[in-house]
């Protein structure tokens, strides 16, 4: 028995030596082969237009971070103080639909993010071939905020990095300027949103203070109101304070000097690669089928 499977291990080495020996003859057909749809794919990726990437990296203020021995004199009259900014708050303004929509709505950025699609005598976008085969109705009216929310889906990115504190906000276009310019944009109504947000707020607790101080009579909680009004107002005054409120930049946003993709010679190897590949695989089985037969 032992004699047989070695006389069987002995054949099959044989056999697969016979089949790469068999290679030696159209190696070169495979090798031009292999370089020539290598070099095509390389040329093709030429009609794909550079993409650039701008990144800016944020914190929390400093001044933010500290603890406040206020917020618990507020929360006991039930009203909002809206706390400390985190990383996770600001990462989640800057991922929010409505921040997108008010960046598209308040700034012309379609030309940029859309390129030539984009048609700016009619303000409406080119329909392409995918679109009529998908059956969207392009063109005929200008791009809306849902337009706006699924193109910040494939190029915005926000990423956190909880261990050092800091959230990174990347935007790609065709435009290198023009992705830098799209980043601050972000920052600029980031900003807007969250001193709006402080501004309503503060509005609203002096609102209610006041109410309270009108419904009381003790001395003492009516002291302690018209001290928590006036750190309502001082609080109000700090986010005026544009440059240190809501978050502080540590990376401003820079207009690329290289693109992002596509990577044409990285592309142009692995379709080589890839090709060499599957045509020894086909020469092979091709060579034990005809053997079989």
């Amino acid at each position: 028995m032992e004699e047989r499977s070695t006389a069987v291990t002995q054949d099959e080495e044989i056999d697969v030596g016979r089949y790469f020996a068999g290679l030696r003859k159209v190696w070169w057909k495979i090798g031009l082969a292999s370089l020539g749809f290598g070099l095509l794919t390389f040329l093709l990726m030429f009609l794909m237009p550079n993409v650039y990437q701008a990144t800016a990296i944020i914190a929390p203020p400093v001044e933010e971070k500290r603890p406040n021995l206020s917020i618990g004199a507020l929360a006991s009259f039930g009203i909002d103080v809206g706390g400390p900014s985190k990383v996770e708050d600001l990462e989640t303004v800057f991922r929010s639909n409505d921040l997108t929509a008010r960046v598209f709505r308040n700034h012309p950025l379609w030309p940029v993010v859309l390129g030539d699609r984009f048609d700016p005598k009619t303000g409406t976008v080119r329909a392409t071939w995918l679109d009529r085969l998908s059956g969207r109705n392009m063109g005929s009216s200008p791009p809306s905020d849902w337009d706006a929310i699924r193109a910040a889906k494939d190029s915005l990115k926000v990423v956190t990095n909880r261990k050092t504190g800091v959230v990174a906000i990347s935007f790609e276009t065709f435009s290198a300027e023009g992705s830098a310019n799209i980043v601050r944009h972000y920052l600029e109504e980031g900003k807007s949103r969250l001193q709006e947000e402080a501004f309503d707020r503060a509005e609203k607790n002096k609102k209610f203070i006041q109410e309270q101080i009108g419904k009381t009579v003790d001395a003492l909680t009516r002291e302690r109101l018209f001290s928590l009004y006036g750190q309502e107002v001082e609080r109000e005054m700090m986010a005026r304070n544009r440059e240190q409120f809501g978050f502080r930049v540590i990376d401003s946003p820079r207009v690329p000097d290289r693109k992002t993709r596509p990577a044409r010679a990285k592309g142009a190897i692995s379709a080589t690669l890839l090709t060499f590949f599957a045509l020894c695989g086909f020469y092979l089985l091709r060579r034990s089928k005809r053997k079989e037969a």
